[in-house]
């Protein structure tokens, strides 16, 4: 059957946003953080980082059961109420059974931004069956882009970024180097929540500068080798420079989703509730630990 020829033309995961993706969080993560966080931004002063905490037993919960292990996340509905309800339904709908891993966020020189999943072909090209729906951005002060979280990019236009179909999921691991994140916090004002900001990102990981581009609607808590595995995987443009616009940041070997359902914390808690410390708060200010 041929395909709708403005759905070939869809690509969920373009050349342009992979390199932005890599080039921006490998490279210039530091600089956009502390710059968003030191303008007119939003201000997360009186945030209450809700990832580390553990939830309660109906807290609905994602299973994912791929080609290389299990990973669990719980949802946060209350405050991406809109993506969530949308995520649930395309879980509930099967969806993402026998999905794929598009996108590995791997850098040249082996840092792991993660990995983008949920695609319904191999290289995050819309297929016929792709759902390409947007939803639009749900910015909370509570979640931010930590080891483990879940994101969708809803971010339309601009010079860097063309608009991404809401199905795909991407799962964040880590870049943060804590010597620089440091040396930049150490030289700006502490404004907007700029040291509780800094110190979820010092203590935990992440991709900071995902920050008001994503919608973060969950968190991973079980799963952590079977994250970092995927996020290892090597992709057909090993060895090839960040800076190369055609590099290919596909994995080498298949990954799939071959299950993906929903459960609740009370059902999914077997290994208990953990976001594993990179490291130590530096302002003082929001280090939550568990």
């Amino acid at each position: 059957m041929e395909l709708d020829p403005n759905k070939n033309k869809a690509k969920v995961y373009s050349r342009v946003f992979q390199i932005m993706l890599i080039l921006f969080a490998f490279l210039v993560v530091f600089i956009l953080f502390f710059s968003f966080m030191s303008g007119k931004g939003v201000d997360y002063s009186d945030a209450d980082f809700i990832q580390p905490k553990q939830p309660s037993d109906d807290a609905t919960v994602v299973v994912f059961e791929t080609t290389e292990g299990t990973i669990k996340a719980v949802l946060y509905e209350e405050q991406a109420p809109n993506y969530c309800k949308y995520f649930k339904e395309l879980v509930e709908d099967g969806y993402f059974d026998g999905t794929y891993v598009c996108t590995v966020l791997k850098s040249e020189n082996g840092q792991k931004g993660g990995f983008i999943g949920g695609s319904k072909t191999t290289d995050g090209r819309a297929g016929e069956d792709s759902d390409l729906k947007m939803t639009k951005i749900e910015v909370s002060t509570d979640l931010l882009p930590i080891r483990g979280s879940l994101c969708s990019m809803v971010k339309k236009g601009g010079i860097f970024t063309k608009s991404k179909a809401g199905s795909v999921v991407t799962f964040v691991n880590d870049v943060v180097d804590i010597d620089e994140l440091k040396e930049n916090y150490e030289s700006r004002d502490d404004v907007n929540g700029l040291g509780k900001v800094t110190d979820m990102f010092a203590v935990y990981g992440g991709v900071p500068n995902f920050l008001q581009q994503y919608t973060v609607f969950g968190q991973v808590y079980d799963g952590w080798e079977t994250l970092d595995k995927i996020s290892s995987a090597q992709i057909n443009g090993e060895g090839t420079s960040d800076d190369d616009e055609n590099k290919d940041y596909t994995p080498v070997e298949e990954i799939k989703f071959t299950k993906v359902y929903l459960s609740t914390y009370g059902e999914q808690k077997q290994n208990g509730y953990n976001i594993p410390i990179k490291g130590q708060a530096i302002s003082g200010s929001s280090g939550d630990s568990q």
